[in-house]
């Protein structure tokens, strides 16, 4: 039995029409032949009506059965009362709710992910299967020169960037349906100082969820500015190499004397004597090496910031009264010009009384016999200055920039004679820059140096 309540309307609906068309027929028709007639055309006309009615439930009801799949829970003969079309009224109603409040939820997640992608430092290109853009963030946009992320969206690739690798492994990762990784460079934009960046790209496919046999929509690549890790690990070995050598070049003559001392025939005590002292200055030169090389570790390692207030007159002071005998015996005199006044700074003592004895000391070591060293110190412009100024043979100015660095020497072999680390200016730069400061040099050759730190002054 057909259990389709629209069967049933459109059925009995067809059936009174029938009738009233019966019952009209039969008050014109005359005769057994009209009444025959009629009732003929009746019955045809009934089951083409059934016939219908049973058609047009029967699609309804696959309508009501496709429209519970597309997100109501209910199976399609639990939702509700009423025939095929009421019910399938009420599908479409509460489906047009939940299709609309998915799109707000995509919405949402689109703005959540623009945001995301606009607030990473990474950059990040999008391209579709013609090669066109898709998407690029603020980042990835200012470093191609583009002067807006969605002036591009829409454009091919190649006019995004001329650099092959970057077009190259966005078609690749599309192709492979796989991961590229690719290394570049890029020159930097007008006015920007320094040579090309380094960056590093990761592109992979974008996998289509379509059904048309399509497996990629396109690919995306993350950019990674990897200048300062390549800068970072430039710097990283050349301390490794830079410190093996001097560590290596003490040891080599230690082991000589020694080697000596134990397989030469028995020498005499002039000779020994001064092989014992050439091995005792070799051992200074590495423990002062090693010592530098702990403060240097020290500093650049200390992250809480520093909170004792001192008086730089008190700590200079110290660092003179320690330097008056060298400088004395070097026939020079060491001139201090502090104010009346307090100079104080918020720092860590022992880093500062560092810093101002590896400058003092720079100066009456390379200072010739019969000159001056001044030490100037005051307050201007609320940073606490002061200069260690020299008459000593100056420095020319190729090599004022990299004056601070570390093993970095003008006359190598007058600073090893001298007994010097390379590692003394530095740890200057690192005990100004972790106070907030900073030092400079103003120097010409024959003309002496002038060596300025300032520290913000303490309020």
């Amino acid at each position: 039995m057909i259990r389709s309540p629209l069967f049933w309307r459109l059925f009995l609906g067809g059936i009174a029409l029938l009738t009233s068309g019966f019952l009209l027929g039969g008050a014109v028709a005359s005769g057994r032949v009209g009444a025959v007639l009629v009732w003929t055309v009746a019955l045809l006309a009934g089951v083409g009506v059934g016939l219908a009615a049973g058609g047009l439930a029967k699609r309804a009801r696959r309508l009501l059965a496709r429209a519970s799949t597309l997100g109501s829970p209910a199976p399609p003969g639990e939702a509700g009362s009423g025939d095929e079309l009421a019910r399938l009224e009420v599908f479409l109603a509460e489906n047009e709710a939940r299709f609309v409040e998915q799109v707000e939820q995509l919405k949402a997640e689109r703005n959540r992910l623009t945001a995301v992608l606009g607030g990473m430092v990474e950059g990040v290109v999008a391209i579709d299967r013609d090669r066109r853009v898709l998407h690029l963030n603020a980042v990835a946009a200012h470093w191609f020169g583009r002067p807006g992320p969605d002036l591009a969206v829409g454009r091919p690739i190649y006019e995004l960037s001329r650099q092959p690798e970057i077009s190259g492994a966005l078609i690749e990762a599309m192709e492979k349906r796989a991961q590229v990784s690719r290394t570049f460079g890029l020159v930097r934009l007008a006015g920007e100082d320094g040579g090309p960046d380094r960056f590093e790209l990761n592109a992979s496919p974008l996998l289509s969820s379509r059904r048309d046999g399509e497996l990629v929509e396109g690919a995306v690549a993350v950019i990674h500015d990897i200048t300062e890790l390549e800068r970072l690990e430039s710097v990283r070995r050349d301390f490794v190499s830079n410190v093996s050598h001097e560590l290596k070049t003490p040891l080599t003559a230690i082991r000589g004397y020694v080697e000596t001392l134990l397989d030469a025939d028995p020498i005499d005590g002039p000779t020994r004597g001064r092989f014992l002292r050439k091995i005792r200055r070799q051992s200074n030169r590495l423990g002062a090496l090693v010592s530098d090389l702990l403060i240097l570790s020290r500093i650049e390692s200390s992250t809480e910031p520093p909170e004792k207030v001192l008086d730089l007159r008190s700590a200079a002071g110290e660092v003179l009264n320690l330097l008056g005998p060298a400088s004395e015996e070097r026939g020079l005199e060491l001139v201090a010009e502090f104010p009346d006044e307090a100079v104080e700074v918020l720092g860590e003592e022992e880093a500062i009384r560092q810093a101002l004895s590896n400058l003092v000391d720079n100066a009456v070591k390379y200072s010739s016999a019969g000159g001056r060293v001044l030490v100037r110190l005051r307050a201007q412009n609320g940073r606490a200055v002061l200069e260690v100024e020299d008459e000593g043979p100056g420095i020319a100015s190729e090599h004022l920039e990299r004056i601070f660095e570390r093993f970095y020497r003008v006359d190598r072999a007058r600073s090893r004679e001298l007994g010097g680390t390379g590692l003394g200016l530095a740890i200057v730069k690192n005990v100004a820059r972790r106070h907030g400061g900073g030092v400079e040099v103003e120097s010409e050759r024959g003309r002496g140096s002038t060596f300025r730190l300032w520290l913000p002054a303490a309020e």
